[in-house]
């Protein structure tokens, strides 16, 4: 029988037909037989009435389940070999039919489980496996582990900023830089209070300043722990991202507190347990205007309250509106590392939601999570243009504060436009409400 399995390659201008077979087998397979279509070492049982190969058993299961029509470019004569079986599939299938493969016992198999499917649909090789499909699978694996790490690290980042150990330091008794403050994360000890809204009280003067004070200290701890799951090390990238991000990652938490209302509510809660509301003007040294807050009101109850937005998608759309690699002033590495890390969270935001829907709805999700960005940077320029305006006129407020975002933006003579980022980040770093330098007007 082994000798007859192949047709001779004589055959294949002079027969119109293929070429007899061998007798087909219709017992259990012996140990040792070999498949009676191409002549290779045939597996241990019976397939769909004959002895085969592992590989011609499963391009038969294959081209019968799927439908498959083939066509041949010799007229229908070609040679089926042990290592020529794959160079014609039209002459390999019609040699399945000759020796006795029955396509009826395909259509009445068993349902196969979810495994076996995926084995006989990856073996597209007749040499028992492919090696490039179990690398990929693992890699597919690994994937998901490294996407479920990442939200993990993202969730306890989101705890961490806003859980409260404030306890005494010096930092009212002097006025560090963002470079210090970011390279001494303890100097902000103090005002690290729990971040709490129940918005039980209407925000005053004082209230707005301190609801200020822990917003940005939450965003500079938010900041700086992404930036070194991104391997972004040097301060000055640090304070690039920050002065990029923390307005619109503040309005963002501000709109996911808010959410969380009735429909008819207008309060925008602080987290001081305080609020302030769209149908009164904020005291006017507070951070955010009245306009703002009427376009934080209005697009929290038409864009992200209907999203219904779960933890882990808070958290990773928090990390991709830190993550802006067009920042001014980030050096080239940074860059080029933020790219990776967005990308990155980009997939595993949309990995995660393909496993709770189809893959349309998943697409559509991602994109409405995605759109909610561009609106929220541009509410931010409306809160630094407010907080420039404020560092003017406000110099010496009764409470002295306001250190922070005066040392992310400055004021209104400061120029943001200008190519030299470095120059801007060095004075706004260096500028404080209270520096002896502006207990005098400047005539310039």
């Amino acid at each position: 029988m082994s000798g007859d399995a192949q047709p001779s390659s004589n055959q294949r201008a002079t027969d119109a037909h293929p070429p007899p077979s061998p007798p087909i087998i219709k017992e259990k397979a012996v140990i040792g037989a070999l498949c009676v279509v191409c002549g290779d070492r045939a597996c241990s049982h019976l397939y769909y009435g004959v002895a085969a190969c592992h590989g011609c058993k499963c391009f038969f299961w294959r081209t019968v389940k799927s439908k498959l029509n083939y066509s041949c470019r010799y007229g229908g004569n070609c040679s089926i070999s042990t290592a020529g079986r794959n160079a014609c599939r039209y002459c390999r299938f019609h040699r399945c039919l000759f020796v006795g493969m029955k396509m009826e016992a395909v259509k009445m198999d068993r349902k196969l489980t979810k495994r076996q499917k995926e084995k006989m649909d990856g073996d597209e090789s007749d040499d028992g496996g492919n090696p490039e499909s179990l690398d990929y699978k693992i890699d597919a694996k690994r994937a998901r582990s490294d996407n479920r790490l990442l939200i993990s690290s993202l969730l306890l980042i989101d705890k961490t900023s806003s859980d409260g150990n404030a306890k005494l330091s010096s930092l009212h008794f002097v006025q560090p830089s963002l470079q210090n403050l970011l390279e001494e994360p303890e100097l902000l000890d103090s005002f690290r209070s729990e971040m709490s809204y129940r918005a039980t009280r209407q925000a005053d003067a004082q209230l707005c300043y301190d609801t200020e004070r822990r917003l940005v200290t939450w965003a500079i701890d938010w900041c700086r722990q992404t930036a070194e799951i991104g391997d972004v090390h040097h301060t000055n990238d640090k304070i690039a991202l920050l002065r990029a991000c923390c307005a619109p990652l503040v309005l963002l938490e501000l709109g996911c507190q808010s959410s969380q209302f009735g429909n008819s509510d207008t309060r925008v809660p602080l987290c001081n347990n305080s609020f302030l509301t769209a149908h009164q003007a904020p005291p006017s040294v507070s951070f955010i205007n009245y306009k703002t807050i009427q376009s934080l009101n209005k697009w929290t109850q038409r864009e992200l309250k209907p999203l219904c937005l779960k933890a882990k998608e808070i958290v990773l759309l928090k990390t991709l509106v830190i993550l802006n690699p067009d920042a001014p002033g980030l050096s080239q590495e940074a860059e080029s590392s933020i790219r990776m890390l967005r990308e990155r969270v980009h997939t595993t935001l949309f990995q995660m939601l393909m496993e709770s829907s189809e893959p349309v709805a998943a697409a559509s999700r991602l994109s409405q999570i995605l759109l909610l960005i561009p609106q929220l940077t541009l509410m931010g320029v409306d809160v630094i243009e407010q907080v420039r305006v404020r560092n003017t006129f406000n110099k010496h407020s009764a409470f002295g504060e306001g250190l922070l975002f005066w040392q992310l933006y400055g004021d209104i003579f400061d120029d943001q436009n200008s190519d030299d980022s470095s120059s801007y980040l060095e004075h706004s770093a260096s500028c404080s409400p209270t520096d002896s330098q502006y207990s005098t007007t400047d005539s310039s």
